[in-house]
Formats: C-alpha cells, structure tokens, sequence
C-alpha cells in the first residue's frame, strides 16, 4: 500500500471535516444533502458511462487499486538482477539462463529473458517488448481518462446543482423559509461537491495514475536496454553501466554506496 496516498486520504478527511465542524460548531449535517449528493455523483458518473465505452467504465476497481497499492521493485534490485544474468550468460552461455526464467516473477522481464533463450534477433526483440511498452501505456491512459472525466464533469454538475436549488429558492420566496433554506442548502452544496469531487478525489488520483503509468514505462525501458545488452553478449559491466544511465547522478551515487554496502 502506497504510503503518501495513505497520507494524502487522511490529511484531505481530517482538513475537511475539521473545517466543516469549526464552521458550524459541530453540526456536520448541514453537509449533506441528498439531492446535491445524487445530482453531482451520479451525474458525474453518468457523464463518463457517455463518454467512455463500458468495459473501460468497470474497470474502475482495477483502476483505484492501481492507485492505493504500489508493487514497486527498487531499481537497484532491478540492475542487480540483470546484471546477474549478464553474468551467467557471458560465463555458461546464454541457455543457461533456462533456469533464471522460470525464478523470474516479473512478466516482463521474464518474456525478455525468454527471448533471449531463444535467440531471437535483439530488433525482434526489442519490438515485441517495445509493444508490450506501449500497449501498458494504452491501458493506463483508460484508468487516468476515467478519473479526469469525473473531476472535469463534476463542477459542472455542482453548478447545475447550484442553478437548481436558486430556481427552487426562487419559487418559495414568498413562503415556507425552510423550502427556501432547502433550496438555497442544494445550491452551495451541490457547488461544495464539485469542488471535492475535482480537487479532492479525482484530479489527484488521475495525477498519481498518470505518474505511476510513467514510473512504470521508465523502468520497462530500463529492462529493455539490459535485456538486449544480454542479447548481444555485453559483458556485465556494459550492461550495468547502460542501465544506470537511466538514472540521475543522485540515484547513481545512492546505488553505488548500495552496492558498496552489500559488497
């Protein structure tokens, strides 16, 4: 589970219901109203069953735990790995790493190493995992899509909201004070709605998807690379010095001291 979205959850509750207890002294269900609730949700959600096709809509669990729980394998394990496997390659032969495979758990890597077991040629190679690369792009783009819909349609539902409840304000001026209390409750919060729905909920979860799509191509990329110095024979020096690369001076320093620290 992915701890600063843990954190981000908690403070976000904690400052909205602090602020709505201070402002009315207590009286949290002022907040609440069934009309504004249904009408900003559910017309948010309807929006996007409009605008997107129906099996990228029930994906949506998938979706949020990609979102809640990161399965994240540090880089330095990463290079380790493959520089392990450059290793075996350059010293038995690259066959030898018919064992290595079936250890992987990795998919990706696995299918890079399987590859190389079958000398397949490194531009086939690289394309069926450049593929692969992108294909992971064209799914992830379906989970950030559905969450920017819902936080660009639900303001738009709070002020429909809004409108609503000052036509139902309007049509009880001359009458009961509660309808226009009702009415007028509809209007901000229908309004307050839309807001969390876009600034709360659905803008920063789109955000975090849209970075954990990017983290994970990042380090795919990587992989390739060393998968295919495998391919071609480099020796695990080569292989680890091109994947690192990939990494700021910063990274490479705290990987180098990693490195000294296990040696």
């Amino acid at each position: 589970m992915d701890i600063a979205t843990i954190i981000g959850v908690i403070f976000s509750i904690c400052a909205l219901i602090w602020a709505m207890y201070e402002g009315t002294h207590g009286h949290l269900e002022a907040f609440y109203s069934t009309e504004g609730f249904v009408l900003v949700l559910g017309g948010s959600f309807a929006a996007v069953c409009l605008s997107m096709p129906l099996r990228s809509v029930l994906e949506v669990g998938g979706y949020l735990k990609n979102w809640l729980f990161a399965k994240e394998t540090p880089i330095h394990v990463i290079i380790q790995q493959i520089v392990h496997y450059a290793e075996i390659a350059r010293r038995e032969g690259v066959l030898a790493l018919e064992t290595e495979v079936q250890k992987q758990q990795d998919p990706f890597m696995r299918k890079g190493l399987q590859l190389c077991v079958d000398s397949m040629d490194a531009a086939v190679i690289e394309k069926s995992m450049r593929i692969e690369i992108e294909a992971l792009a064209e799914r992830h783009k379906k989970g950030k899509k559905f969450f920017e819909l819902m936080g660009k349609y639900g303001p738009g539902f709070g002020l429909t909201a809004t409108l609503i409840g000052q036509v139902a304000m309007f049509r009880n001026m001359g009458g009961d004070s509660a309808a226009i209390g009702q009415a007028l409750a509809i209007a901000l919060l229908g309004t307050l709605y839309g807001c969390i729905i876009c600034n709360v909920v659905c803008g920063p979860i789109a955000d975090k998807l849209a970075i954990r799509s990017a983290d994970e191509q990042f380090v795919r990329e990587m992989i390739l690379v060393g998968i295919l110095g495998l391919q071609t024979g480099d020796n695990p020096r080569m292989v680890q010095i091109k994947m690192q690369s990939f990494l700021s001076a910063r990274e490479q320093k705290a990987l180098l001291a990693e490195s000294e620290k296990k040696g």
